[in-house]
């Protein structure tokens, strides 16, 4: 892929979106393990600069580790979530080889979600009807023409690839360092917030 051309100022700003969209407006991956850094404080770990710039490979996250796993082991249980672009999975379903699910809950706060529900998770069963949808409104994003950003009051609930543990996960930014979104910001660096439920429960602390 060779690099979008300086854009002249007549360019509608909509256009130069798309672009970054579909093709992306910068150098493509170089192979790189992607990287992430987290934090944590009490029971919430929180995720900024998740690196999923990748055009052909997810970047794969153990929830219950707070690690990257290597591409390498994407047919393996050792991963939870998965990030590219815009797209999130989950490790289950009929193209997964995890127990893992996920559930979108809607007008709900992450503060106030104290327990994941026992039913009604989504598995990964093809690549066109994964758990999560892959489009704006319908997952975890509203594109508003110039900027990406987490619809307010969705809470991701992750059932984990072993099958025995929940996360819930609020997302916050798509943008590098967290930045106020705008058109010239660096995109698909994740940033967001989750607990995960180590006590065999469903309840979140």
């Amino acid at each position: 892929m060779t690099l979008i051309p300086k854009v002249h100022k007549y360019i509608s700003t909509s256009l130069i979106l798309a672009c970054c969209l579909f093709s992306a407006c910068k150098q493509p991956s170089d192979g790189s393990t992607p990287t992430a850094e987290f934090s944590t404080s009490g029971t919430t770990v929180t995720v900024k600069n998740l690196n999923a710039d990748s055009e052909d490979r997810f970047t794969l996250l153990s929830l219950q580790n707070q690690t990257i796993i290597p591409n390498s082991d994407s047919a393996t249980a050792k991963w939870d979530i998965g990030f590219r672009k815009t797209t999130i999975i989950v490790n289950g379903g009929k193209i997964r080889t995890g127990q893992g699910g996920m559930q979108r809950l809607t007008d709900q706060t992450y503060d106030a979600l104290k327990e994941a529900p026992a039913s009604g998770y989504r598995t990964d069963d093809a690549e066109d009807n994964l758990a999560l949808t892959a489009k704006s409104g319908e997952g975890w994003y509203l594109y508003t023409v110039t900027t990406i950003v987490p619809i307010k009051d969705v809470v991701l609930v992750v059932r984990t690839a072993d099958g025995t543990k929940y996360a819930k996960l609020e997302m916050q930014s798509y943008y590098k360092d967290g930045v106020t979104p705008s058109i010239t910001a660096q995109t698909r660096y994740y940033g967001f917030r989750y607990q995960l439920q180590t006590n065999g429960t469903r309840q979140f602390q």
